[in-house]
């Protein structure tokens, strides 16, 4: 009876984990941030987000974030690198959408460093991103966040830069500040589009996916 027993009881567990599993695999069937080795390796499953997000720990453990599905981070040098007071991501997304937009967040978190690298970076930001150097500040949880948006688009070799009010912006910046000034995280997202595609993009919905990202930046 003991032995039955046993078996009995291995088998309840099988079927447990088996419908786990079962329910885990219809729920996230086609996320690249769960499937790919190194990108999930960083994602904590038990702590919650909202839909569309992973709850992600950066390898230093100075900060985190909320990491967003249907994108998988870079795992070798140049396009990542991690240190105690230095720490880039590129986060590409899986393929392309039905427009043929192609999507690239990349992050760099610096610390340690004096308040004037905050202004020079901010500065690389808006000379990169920004039309005219517009931006918004604001408070958010204990962070300063400078964020803007532009439309970029490229004629030969040169970048022309515009203002979203008139175009479907197709870049976001963030400089992301710490209270006391000695931790930041600098924010590009880039929406490319491939040739001969539509690439009609959602501005609602670019709006609010990158403000929900930069809002769950937390620094430790």
């Amino acid at each position: 009876m003991k032995k039955t027993y046993l078996i009995s009881s291995t088998l309840a567990l099988l079927v447990i984990l088996g419908g786990t599993f079962l329910v885990r695999g219809i729920g996230q069937p086609d996320d690249i941030a769960l499937s790919d080795r190194f990108t999930s390796s960083f994602l904590q499953e038990d702590l919650k987000t909202d839909e569309g997000f992973h709850f992600f720990e950066s390898q230093n453990g100075h900060y985190s974030m909320w990491y967003p599905e249907g994108f998988y981070l870079q795992d070798e040098p140049p396009s990542y690198i991690s240190k105690d007071h230095y720490e880039l991501l590129n986060l590409y997304e899986d393929g392309t959408d039905s427009n043929g937009i192609e999507r690239h967040i990349q992050i760099r978190y610096e610390s340690g460093i004096s308040a004037d690298l905050v202004e020079t970076n901010l500065n690389l930001l808006l000379k990169d991103t920004a039309y005219n150097d517009e931006y918004i500040e604001l408070d958010h949880q204990g962070n300063k966040i400078f964020h803007g948006s532009s439309y970029q688009i490229i004629d030969e070799k040169n970048v022309h830069t515009l203002p979203s009010q008139d175009h479907d912006a197709n870049r976001y910046f963030a400089l992301v500040v710490n209270q006391n000034k000695t931790k930041h995280i600098s924010v590009y997202y880039r929406l490319n589009c491939l040739e001969q595609a539509t690439c009609k993009i959602d501005t609602k919905k670019e709006e609010s996916f990158f403000e929900t990202f930069i809002n769950h930046i937390e620094f430790r």
